[in-house]
């Protein structure tokens, strides 16, 4: 003998704002953390270059920049170019920061992602 059970609607509208919220709470963390943990190694003369670090966070994605129109050196800089002229700065800050903070981005991405969904 069977049973069978018709769902006529399954309220999901909960579980995707959490999603949503879930998200952009651990983009941003996670933005956040990488402009923090870079900073050590952005190429420091004037500290121009440094102050200008933007973050953004859509729902979709996140992003850290660096550069504007006072500080259009920022390029040259990441990518090889650099005047270096502090101990422990580099090219390719970005990465040299995530080879050593990426996991602890990735654990505070993931707190505040649980933290906005209040678990």
């Amino acid at each position: 003998m069977s049973v069978t059970v018709r769902v006529e609607k399954v309220q999901t509208e909960k579980a995707e704002a959490e999603g949503g919220v879930a998200k952009r709470a651990a983009l941003a963390a996670y933005v956040m953390a990488a402009r923090r943990d870079s900073e050590p190694y952005v190429p420091y003369l004037t500290g121009d270059l440094r102050r200008s670090a933007e973050t953004e966070s859509d729902p979709g994605k996140a992003s850290l920049k660096y550069g504007s129109a006072a500080v259009p050196y920022a390029r040259p800089q990441y990518y090889g170019c650099p005047r270096k002229t502090t101990p422990g700065t580099t090219t390719r800050w970005f990465d040299a920061a995530k080879a050593v903070y990426g996991a602890t981005w990735a654990k505070e991405a993931e707190l505040a992602a649980k933290e906005a969904v209040g678990r």
